[in-house]
Formats: structure tokens, C-alpha cells, sequence
């Protein structure tokens, strides 16, 4: 059966006598849960404060803790989506700099499955890949760019079209095209290695899609992880088996990517923001401490050191 209905108040008035969560404010309360809502507010950022037996707010855990938890949240979101675009930014103009020098600026050359690494296992995504293509450079019209360049010069070059793809589409792009230009395009990255490259934009995708959604992103955990990287040796962390226990496909990984794929003076700044938003969570003295935020983004306890190693 689905829950009915029930007003702020009573929200509230549950909240309180049934589930132990202190709340000393009701007017702040019933703000909030009208600014957020109950299912984003609570059903969202509950889970660290409550019993997971009783479903019971513990540890004297107050109405106020949940909010800061949302706002950290907001705030890490706005971060990480800022410098997730910018890492869209940089591969778009290096995948249509890199496939135009070698193939020119005509849209017969992306649209052909020739001019990418043709392998059987790619066949069907290449063939998905150039459908998209094929159908934004000579249907689609919802970007006036599109329409004025389909319309003077009866062409649509690469570095026009990719302004419309998505950070996914980017991220499939780069995976099919031949090895040549994959190489080139990743010397602009520092030389990360092919196959690195495309598991940080996979697992990059799903993080930006959590940002551009508004959901939790604190505890998310990509279902594929991030290639071992010199960082986690110099970090020291540890490993359960094989496998490191931080920073593979937690939030930190999303830093380590960062670290690889922007530029040096781009990563300081990232790092300074981020410990700006982590000293202010700290001074909110919440009943969530941040040491125990760290696990659950899986930050080890010398995240800070990451720009002391040579990432190669």
C-alpha cells in the first residue's frame, strides 16, 4: 500500500514522538521540509542518524543535523558539478581539435563508422553513436547554432556537433575512436593511458548525472571503479583483498580523477573549495561529525596529501 497523505505538522509530530528525532524548532521545521520536501529531506539523508534495526533516530540526533547534512550535500554537488563540466569543456575540445586534424571538418567524416575503431565488439555502438550524429547534424533544431550552420554552410563540423553531446555521449565517443587520435587526445591529459581514460569517463558520467539530478551524492558508489593509480600507493591505502577500500568508486575517486584529468592550477583551486566546505560543515558542530562524512565519501584521513605525489 502506498503512504497517504499527512500534513508538515504532522510530519513533524511523527518525527518526534515516534522515531526520536529532536526537533526544537517547528516553524524552522515545517520551512524546510516546505523548501526540500519530507522525501527529499529526510527520505533522502536520514540514513546515517537512525537505528537501521528500529528505523529510530539515535545519538540525541536533531532536526537541524538532517538540514546541514542536505546543504553539505548541495554544496558538494554545486562543487563537483563545477569542475565536472569542466572536464566535459576539455574533452569535447580535444576529441574535435584531434579528429579534425586528421580527418578534416565535414560531417561525411564523423558520420562514417570508417574514422572509428571499427572492431566487431564496437560495431553496434558505433553505429548508435553515428545515428545520434547523423540525426543532430542534419535534423535536429533545437540549437539555433545547429540550424544556422545546417542552413549557410550546408556542414556541420565536429567541434560545432559537440557542444550537443552529453558528458555519456562524450565518454562513448572517446571510447570508439581509433587508437591514434585516443592517444593524442590523452597526451593532452598528461599522458593518462587509454584504458584509464575510459573507465574515469565512465565512472565521471554517472557522477555528473547524480549532480545535474540533485540526488545524494555524499554515499553514492558507481558500480565500476576507477583504475589503480600511483596516488592510492603514495596515500597508503589500505586494500580488503586486491582491492583498495578507498578512492576506486566512492566520491574520492571522483577527486583522484580530477587530480589526472585537470589541469594543475584547476585541481588547487577544486581542493581549496573543498576544504572551505568542509571547515564550514565542521563549525555547524553537527552530531555527524565529518571524520565519519569521510567514510562514506571514502576520503582517507590524508586525502590533503594528494597534491604532495607525482600522479605518474
Amino acid at each position: 500500500m502506498s503512504k497517504p497523505f499527512i500534513t508538515y505538522t504532522t510530519q513533524i509530530e511523527k518525527l518526534k514522538s515516534e522515531k526520536n528525532l529532536i526537533i526544537v524548532d517547528s516553524d524552522f521545521a515545517v520551512e524546510a521540509l516546505q523548501n526540500i520536501s519530507y522525501y527529499a529531506l529526510i527520505g533522502g539523508y536520514k540514513h546515517p542518524f537512525i537505528d537501521i534495526h528500529t528505523r529510530k533516530y539515535i545519538n540525541e540526533a536533531r532536526f537541524e543535523d538532517i538540514v546541514s547534512l542536505y546543504e553539505f550535500d548541495e554544496e558538494l554537488r554545486g562543487l563537483f558539478f563545477k569542475y565536472l563540466c569542466r572536464v566535459e569543456r576539455r574533452m569535447r575540445s580535444s576529441i574535435s581539435y584531434h579528429f579534425c586534424k586528421k580527418h578534416g571538418e565535414r560531417q561525411e567524416e564523423y558520420l562514417n563508422p570508417n574514422n572509428y575503431n571499427n572492431l566487431s565488439k564496437n560495431k553496434n555502438g558505433i553505429a548508435k553513436l553515428i545515428k545520434m550524429l547523423d540525426m543532430m547534424a542534419k535534423q535536429n533544431r533545437d540549437h539555433e547554432y545547429l540550424v544556422y550552420q545546417r542552413n549557410k554552410y550546408h556542414n556541420i563540423p565536429l567541434w560545432v556537433i559537440m557542444n550537443t553531446l552529453t558528458f555519456g555521449q562524450i565518454s562513448k565517443m572517446f571510447e570508439f575512436l581509433p587508437q591514434n587520435i585516443q592517444g593524442t587526445v590523452c597526451q593532452d591529459f598528461g599522458n593518462v593511458k587509454k584504458n584509464e581514460m575510459i573507465k574515469y569517463l565512465k565512472v565521471l558520467t554517472l557522477y555528473r548525472n547524480v549532480c545535474a539530478h540533485n540526488e545524494r551524492l555524499f554515499s553514492y558508489h558507481t558500480y565500476i571503479d576507477i583504475p589503480d593509480t600511483l596516488l592510492h600507493k603514495k596515500l597508503k591505502i589500505s586494500k580488503n583483498g586486491s582491492k583498495y577500500i578507498y578512492g576506486k568508486n566512492d566520491l574520492f575517486s571522483v577527486v583522484i580523477a580530477f587530480r589526472y584529468l585537470l589541469p594543475k592550477a584547476d585541481f588547487i583551486q577544486f581542493k581549496k573549495q573543498l576544504l572551505h566546505i568542509f571547515d564550514r560543515y565542521e563549525k555547524q558542530d553537527s552530531n555527524l561529525k565529518l571524520n565519519v562524512l569521510f567514510e562514506y565519501m571514502g576520503f582517507p584521513s590524508n586525502w590533503k596529501e594528494l597534491t604532495k605525489f607525482r600522479k605518474i
